[in-house]
């Protein structure tokens, strides 16, 4: 059982890891002349095509979702797309470092979810760890270093609604049953994830012709990474592991980021960063092993 765990949760990781790694080579294509609204539109446009030809050789032996997983694929699929919009608003007008802090006030605003819908509050042990991965946030991305503008409402909301968004669609998929294939709902969140998009991201490089000037090739390498495994792996192991864990396990993104970009960027890490970057460590390892602690407690008293 407890093995079977800590599959789920290095899904996850994996999952979290994937997404810290896009965030710098996003970065490095926006620098080569590529719009943020391209690339947003060709992660999710490759996403969508790689996962839905795996599942067309196979499609007649997959299960489908039913019933509430609709809901919930629907949710999440519109969330996690509106997270990004709102995220690359935020940027927009406020430093790099400060937007990332605001988007990851995801690991208490899921912890804060699910308190509400289960009415059941964290363990110390909990908290404890959640503190570590706020502290070693703010000091991975090296606000304490960085000279602030005057910051608006507006600004800091748009952050705000952001980790809003990428809360509820961590923690949905905890709702999703494992009735249907795991592939086919991430098919169908990217799917309508895409669609809620272009409202705001028209897809415009389908005719512009950037496809074909570079971007082809990294769409489908930003696709598979950025979107589809990451996806996939989420909605593997988010209903074995639960929401809240799977918020505070995504933390391992930023550590992700940092060292990504030292390496794809160039960009210096300071020995105050790399505290951070501990910190955060250390806070995911101490939720995991409350978690595994009180797993063992559990299966020792039903035992009794």
């Amino acid at each position: 059982m407890f093995r079977s765990t800590w599959i789920y949760t290095l899904l996850m990781l994996l999952a979290a890891s994937f997404l810290g790694f896009t965030a710098p080579l996003v970065d490095f294509l926006y620098n080569k002349g590529f719009t943020i609204m391209d690339l947003t539109n060709a992660q999710y446009g490759f996403a969508v095509i790689i996962l839905w030809l795996m599942i067309l050789p196979v499609i007649k032996r997959v299960k489908f979702p039913r019933g509430k997983d609709w809901l919930f694929i629907i949710g999440t699929g519109i969330t996690s797309a509106w997270a990004i919009f709102f995220y690359f608003k935020s940027i927009t007008l406020l430093p790099v470092s400060l937007s990332i802090v605001l988007l990851f006030q995801v690991t208490w605003m899921v912890t804060l979810l699910d308190v509400i819908v289960k009415r059941v509050l964290p363990s110390p042990q909990k908290w404890i760890g959640i503190a570590f991965i706020l502290g070693g946030t703010v000091l991975a991305v090296g606000l304490f270093q960085t000279k602030l503008p005057n910051l608006s409402l507006l600004a800091i909301g748009y952050g705000l609604l952001a980790a809003l968004c990428f809360a509820i669609s961590l923690y949905l998929p905890e709702y999703m049953s494992n009735e249907s294939s795991p592939i086919v709902r991430a098919a169908l969140t990217l799917t309508i994830g895409a669609f809620s998009l272009f409202p705001m991201y028209p897809p415009t490089y389908l005719t512009s012709g950037v496809l074909w000037n570079g971007l082809f090739g990294w769409g489908i390498i930003t696709g598979l990474v950025g979107q589809a495994l990451p996806l996939l792996f989420m909605l593997v192991s988010i209903p074995r592991i639960g929401g809240r864990m799977a918020g505070i396990l995504s933390a391992v993104e930023l550590p992700i980021t940092v060292i990504s970009a030292y390496f794809l960027l160039g960009e210096t890490i300071s020995w105050l960063r790399w505290v951070g970057v501990i910190l955060i460590l250390l806070g995911i390892c101490f939720s995991e092993i409350s978690k595994s602690s009180s797993n063992k407690n559990t299966v020792r008293n039903r035992k009794a």
